[in-house]
């Protein structure tokens, strides 16, 4: 999946298989990214405040200066 620098804020991605998806500088706000599949994403500079990542598989996902659920930076 290709979504860089796309406003998915609010989308469900519950159970989704996102497996190497280019997210940089994605907007997920408030996404439903529950028991996703992120392993090996690309999250560089994407807003995730408020999104929740319950169960999601963030193996070797790259968060590179992303905005975590909580507000902090990823380093």
């Amino acid at each position: 999946m290709r979504a860089s620098g796309v406003n998915l804020a609010g989308a469900h991605f519950e159970k989704a298989n996102l497996r190497d998806a280019d997210l940089r500088n994605a907007d997920l706000r408030s996404a439903d990214l529950t028991d996703a599949i992120l392993n090996d994403a690309d999250l560089t500079g994407a807003m995730l405040r408020d999104a929740d990542l319950s169960g999601a598989d963030l193996t070797d996902a790259i968060l590179t200066g992303a905005t975590m659920p909580d507000g902090s930076k990823h380093e």
